[in-house]
């Protein structure tokens, strides 16, 4: 140690800079940060004769286009007319097939809402698009394009597989019905050939005969038109089409569907050379069996062209399948839980799981569910999958481990965002992806997920240490606790009556909210999933209590029971002040959470709150109905004050006040986008000018503020960014000290430089005693040092942050003299040799 790190080289340490003013100037538009991953994910595809260029669709991000193996894509929607999600402006696309005759012709098709559908078609490899609806008709409730499939030798032969919605649904999901269309004419016109009682999604044709059709009907998450499998699960109540076979190019039909005991197809295969070998995936989550203990789901295999089917893989919803072209020896499978290989055509297969978990994908990230697997045409182990929930990932082992490959474009719905108040450049956020992390103001993201949930609600950080994260699941009740920034986690608590496998007991805590004057203290509150939750109210006790930091918590009153709690907000200096917006109304506690007082609004349905204390001022949001406020604490109330907002029914579910700016607040509508107000809420603005320029998702779900930059949370485009960067001449570490020796308050802000955010570094705290000797913190606390590599304070994404190193609860008395040192590095040696430390404190 002494010979690589002396007194006097560290002492003779002088870093020159400061910290940024947090008040900055503001860009002129909105930056999408391009994350956190995610969307609503559906085909991939690879070019069939320039492998290097893929296409991949989302349902809210469109259609994107990689020229390098998918390692970077880029959006290419022009010409597509058809838009759709809350706010009207999301590419809604769900099927792709590049024509394997002309590979410049791609055809994409629509996630159609009412009479808003269509199939693309674009001649110049995706460059652009153009609608081609001839003949093509919605049903009552729309139409959805699952799939294209073009006839070899004769582009102007096309099949486009559709599913119709109905006004019903079923036990868990729409009963659908569906429908296959011809076009003779490259698609200028297209004829109904079939339609039955599930969606069709996946058509073959017989390479060796053109007039012998596949077709594959249903998926995992849409119920048959003829399921009635809320009434039980005989077969016939499961529902279901199976697979259908024509021999006359579509004019008939026929099921094959001999040993196929699962008639929920979610994706059919027939091997590359042997049109008798076929691969079916099935399985629906409603009507399978599972919440009975009887899964009838799994991979089937025929040999014969599909006059039988055998079960290979059992008890598994299968979502999709798909052949290794260069050796269709080896086939994938894939469900929710796991992936699936087979090296000698699907007799023996070998499962693939991240170590410890039921899911499969990166680490850190819940991957999905697997809606379309393709084999790169050269090497078989090289695989990519696309996810509803997920985005694309990569596997070049044989789907034993998988990359992240969705850089460039996002369609995450996230439903937070949360930046920590000691760490400016670390952005937080959550959705039905999971829960993801960025050190560099939304730069590069992370996933610190783990498996512990399916569906994500909430997440916050510790007011005073950053590396402390809570989040909270939608389905099973659940509060999961980080102490190392999301790097691991584990359960605290489960809410008693919350059941994922009932949809009637699906409900999770929607809001978590730490204490800032007190990282001791958190509040919970419950909240119906989503689907639920506008006409039914949580089961048990919905506020929940952690006076530990959320290692633990406690039911803290029934003051709020049968209510969705949306959101809670805690007095900025009183702990025991928190706030309530509910499904009835806006609550206020002054006793901790035991006991509640109705403030207004009464039976309204309030999305979100923001509380300016200085003023004594609230503004909440009424779904559909739009912004109420109150200048006197919640005596009175007056609204709605929409003035500004073009649509005239807002849902606004972010809302923030800017601590900088006098009676300044933002609002995040889930229809039209960022607003501004400078008078506490009375008039609105768009933001940061009319066109809201650069914000391509204006269904806004959440806002978060810190240091002059705003962030939006959207439904299919991720985060948002507006504002100014900092960008500090050189890296700083600075500590500020306060109190007596017998209760030394000590922190430590770090400010890296910026293309240093994000990147792995490990962070080291020493102590120097005056006898020489020399003490590390690590997170079980302090240590003697004597040899060998220094002890490691905290490892991970570098970000700007400050550290409370002494709270005041230790007596440094005795260790008068003391220097404290903080510095970072890729490692102890590479921090040294690059003066990456500085002494922050003297003990005096």
């Amino acid at each position: 140690m002494n010979a690589r790190l002396s007194v006097n080289s560290l002492c003779s340490v002088a870093l020159a800079a400061g910290l940024l003013a947090s008040s900055l100037a503001a860009r002129a538009d909105w930056v999408s940060t391009g994350g956190p991953l995610g969307g609503l994910g559906y085909d991939v595809r690879i070019h069939p004769v320039t492998k290097t260029t893929m296409f991949v669709t989302d349902n809210y991000a469109g259609v994107a286009k990689s020229t390098d193996s998918g390692a970077n894509w880029t959006a290419t929607n022009t010409g597509i007319t058809v838009r759709g999600g809350p706010s009207g402006d999301a590419y809604s696309i769900f099927s792709l097939t590049i024509d394997p005759n002309d590979p410049d012709i791609v055809w994409a098709g629509t996630q159609g809402e009412g009479s808003l559908f269509g199939v693309f078609k674009s001649t110049d490899g995706g460059a652009t698009w153009s609608l081609r609806a001839g003949g093509l008709t919605a049903g009552d409730f729309g139409i959805v394009f699952r799939g294209f499939t073009i006839q070899t030798g004769n582009s102007n032969v096309v099949y486009a597989m559709a599913e119709l919605p109905t006004a019903t649904n079923g036990r868990e999901f729409n009963r659908t019905r569906g429908r296959v269309y011809k076009s003779t004419d490259g698609g200028t016109n297209w004829t109904s050939i079939w339609e039955g009682d599930n969606l069709a999604r996946y058509l073959i044709i017989d390479p060796s005969n053109s007039s012998t059709l596949y077709l594959s009907t249903g998926i995992f998450d849409r119920e048959a038109n003829n399921s009635t499998c809320a009434e039980g699960m005989t077969p016939s109540q499961a529902g279901g089409v199976g697979v259908l076979k024509s021999t006359n190019g579509g004019t008939t039909w026929t099921a094959i569907n001999s040993g196929l005991d699962d008639l929920y197809v979610g994706s059919l295969r027939m091997h590359p050379t042997n049109p008798d070998i076929l691969f079916a995936a099935t399985g629906n989550n409603a009507c399978s069996g599972q919440y009975e203990g009887a899964a009838r789901s799994g991979l089937f295999r025929s040999v014969n062209g599909g006059a039988s089917w055998s079960k290979v893989i059992s008890s598994q919803i299968m979502t999709t399948v798909n052949f290794a072209p260069s050796n269709p020896t080896i086939v994938y499978a894939g469900s929710a839980n796991a992936f699936y290989r087979s090296s000698d055509g699907g007799t023996v297969w070998t499962r693939y799981a991240k170590q410890g978990t039921d899911e499969w994908g990166p680490q850190g990230v819940r991957a999905g569910v697997p809606i379309d697997v393709v084999v790169d045409p050269t090497d078989p182990d090289l695989v990519y999958v696309n996810n509803y929930g997920g985005g694309v990932f990569r596997s070049s082992d044989g789907t034993q481990t998988w990359q992240i490959w969705s850089r460039g474009y996002s369609g995450a719905q996230v439903h937070q965002v949360h930046i920590p108040p000691t760490s400016p450049s670390t952005v937080l956020a959550i959705g039905r992806s999971g829960p993801y992390v960025s050190a560099n103001y939304g730069g590069d993201w992370t996933g610190i997920g783990a498996g512990q949930a399916a569906e994500w609600n909430a997440i916050a950080a510790h007011p005073t240490d950053h590396r402390v994260v809570l989040m909270a699941d939608e389905h099973m009740g659940t509060i999961i606790r980080s102490s190392d920034g999301g790097a691991s986690g584990s359960v605290v608590f489960t809410h008693p009556q919350a059941d994922a496998s009932s949809i009637d007991a699906r409900q999770g805590f929607k809001s978590l909210a730490f204490a800032p004057s007190n990282g001791s203290i958190v509040y919970a509150g419950l909240a119906k999933q989503r689907g639920t939750i506008d006409t039914s109210v949580p089961l048990g006790t919905v506020l929940y209590k952690s006076a530990d930091g959320g290692a633990t918590f406690a039911a803290a009153s029934t003051g709020l029971d049968g209510r969705n709690v949306h959101r809670l907000v805690v007095h900025p200096s009183n702990a025991n002040t928190v706030w309530a917006a509910t499904s009835d109304g806006v609550y206020r506690s002054t006793t901790g959470g035991a006991s509640w007082s109705l403030l207004g609004l009464s039976g309204r349905n309030i999305l979100t709150l923001a509380v300016n204390t200085a003023t004594d001022t609230l503004v909440a949001s009424e779904k559909d109905v739009g912004v109420w406020r109150s200048a006197n604490g919640g005596t009175s109330w007056s609204g709605p004050s929409n003035t500004g907002f073009s649509n005239a029914n807002p849902a606004v579910r972010g809302l923030v006040f800017d601590s900088t700016a006098a009676a300044t607040v933002y609002a995040g509508d889930n229809y039209s986008g960022v607003y501004r107000s400078t008078d506490n809420g009375s008039t609105w603005s768009a933001y940061p000018d009319v066109s809201m320029t650069g914000l391509t998702s204006r269904a806004v779900k959440d806002l978060a503020i810190a240091n002059g930059i705003l962030y939006a949370a959207t439904e299919g485009g991720g985060v948002f960014r507006h504002g100014t960067l900092p960008t500090p001449a050189t890296r700083s570490i600075t500590g500020s000290a306060s109190g007596p020796l017998s209760a030394r308050v000590l922190s430590v802000t770090i400010q890296p430089d910026q293309s240093e955010l994000g990147a792995s570094r490990q962070i080291y705290v020493a102590a120097l005693l005056t006898d020489g000797s020399y003490y590390f913190r690590t997170s079980a606390g302090w240590q003697l040092w004597t040899s060998g590599a220094f002890p490691v304070y905290a490892s991970g994404a570098l970000a700007e942050q400050t550290i409370q190193l002494l709270d005041g609860s230790l007596d440094l008395s005795g260790i008068v003299g003391t220097q404290i040192y903080v510095g970072y590095g890729t490692d102890d040696s590479e921090m040294v040799a690059n003066t990456r430390y500085a002494l922050v404190h003297t003990v005096q």
